[in-house]
């Protein structure tokens, strides 16, 4: 625009018109864009110097920005009818309640009876005294003496208390001194350092047994497996919260690091090595070359679109007719899923070249679609491996679980306690897909019954297969 020569512009030419005009819309938007972000960097500057000095800053409230135009990816409502909840109620117990004979004219009959049932829940102690036979052989100088029950061996509290808190403290997302609190108003003497014990230390070995156990068996049955991170705290320092799942289990990994080596040392992989497995995740750079078939979200694509903000309407509507561009291809995809054939495959490739070639004047756009292009092997992996999924959700919704934990507990302190998240938070998603009571899951183990089958059981009851390395 520097050397622009407006003597030399051929008005008459609406080609040549509309391509300047192009140009300087494209440069208005720049100079908007730098001019916001240089706002925005003035005013973090006033609020460190306010800060220094002891003063607020100015609150952190977004400015307005227009609504975005709904796309025709969201699913309909669907149609939904109110179950009924009386065949799905445990009866613990029954009271037959008379009719006050008094009220009776003379001539009522005896017709049955109608069932009510009301539901209602005990919050309260079940302390226990045992009362142990001893006896002492003289012949021996020793004293017999009756066992406890197995599960209150070596512990001041029995197993259902225990599952309790551990039930309370991940799926409740109750913090320790919350669990403490209700737990004292309810006549239970216990320390937060008790509690936090049985949240770490308490059958340790068992679960983290069975976590592995739900990631060898997982890997084994999965045709293609999600992969996420995200931000951890352990012992005041940045950790990394790493997730593997499919639709049948999830397991966490809670390391330093979130790089290409930490990848490969959750999967097995050695220096070089590569899962033979479809692997889907984000387009971060610790995931490439982890999987000879690597696969990249769609809906973490499109989100780089929704991220632009642009400054003038032109750019606002092009944005937004790009993007419903975006919504008819990924809906082509699903219906190649559904019903794939080498035409079809062959028009989705046109269609992929043919948009993501477009160019629409708005620099922005124009680089994020270039951008997505360089991607076309990774998003189209679908094309050949129809199993794959289109999107990551499985291991973001998994990872959710994470930060919000994170933001209620802050993080782990010890060795013990990050072992802790690693496990629960595996065995607990893990018992969501599979369709099991956490809960139910907790008291299994730690009344050392063992009758529920175990998760990683139930992840492999599918077919199994090996997992692969290919160098």
């Amino acid at each position: 625009m520097e050397t622009l020569d407006i003597e030399s512009i051929d008005f008459n030419n609406k080609d040549i018109l509309k391509s300047l005009i192009l140009k300087l819309l494209d440069t208005i938007e720049q100079l908007a864009q730098s001019n916001r972000q240089l706002h925005e960097e003035t005013q973090r500057l006033k609020d460190e110097i306010n800060r220094l000095k002891g003063e607020k800053g100015k609150p952190n409230i977004p400015s307005n920005t227009p609504p975005r135009e709904t796309n025709n990816h969201q699913k309909k409502p669907q149609n939904w009818t109110k179950r009924s909840k009386k065949p799905r109620i445990k009866i613990d117990r029954t009271e037959h309640i008379p009719v006050d004979k008094d009220t009776l004219p003379p001539d009522a009959e005896f017709k049955g009876y109608r069932s009510v049932i009301k539901q209602n829940i005990k919050f309260e102690t079940d302390n226990v005294e045992y009362i142990l036979e001893r006896y002492y052989s003289p012949s021996e100088n020793r004293v017999y003496e009756a066992e406890l029950p197995e599960d209150v061996q070596d512990s001041e509290f029995g197993s259902e208390l225990k599952s309790f808190i551990v039930y309370l403290y991940y799926a409740g997302r109750v913090t320790e001194n919350k669990i403490q609190k209700i737990l004292e108003e309810a006549g239970i003497i216990i320390s937060e350092g008790e509690i936090s014990n049985i949240l770490t230390k308490d059958k340790k070995d068992e679960f983290t047994a069975e976590k592995q156990a739900i990631f060898e068996s997982g890997m084994n049955q999965a045709r293609y497996f999600h992969i996420d991170d995200t931000g951890a705290r352990h012992d005041g320092t940045n950790y990394h919260a790493h997730v593997v799942c499919d639709e049948k289990f999830t397991v966490f990994f809670i390391l330093p690091n979130k790089n290409r080596d930490t990848i490969r040392g959750i999967l097995g992989l050695d220096d070089g090595e590569q899962t033979d497995k479809i692997m889907v995740s984000d387009d971060a750079g610790q995931f490439s070359e982890i999987s000879s078939l690597h696969a990249l979200c769609w809906i973490h694509e499109i989100r780089h679109y929704l991220k632009l903000n642009p400054f003038l309407n032109h750019h606002y509507i092009l944005l937004n007719k790009f993007l419903r561009k975006i919504w008819n291809f990924y809906k082509l995809l699903t219906k190649y899923k559904e019903d794939p054939n080498e035409n079809r495959k062959a028009y989705v490739k046109r269609r992929f070249n043919s948009l993501f070639s477009t160019k629409t004047g708005y620099g922005e756009l124009d680089h994020r679609i270039a951008l997505t292009k360089e991607k076309e092997a990774k998003l189209l992996l679908v094309l050949d491996y129809l199993e794959t999924p289109l999107h990551n959700n499985t291991a973001e919704i998994a990872v959710r679980e994470e930060v919000i934990k994170r933001k209620i507990s802050y993080g782990t302190r010890s060795e013990d306690g990050r072992t802790a998240w690693e496990n629960m938070l595996s065995i607990l998603d893990t018992c969501r897909k599979q369709g099991v009571s956490f809960f139910e899951y907790l008291r299994d183990i730690f009344s050392n019954r063992y009758s529920l089958p175990s998760l990683s059981e139930l992840v492999g009851g599918g077919e199994s297969c090996e997992v692969g390395i290919t160098n």
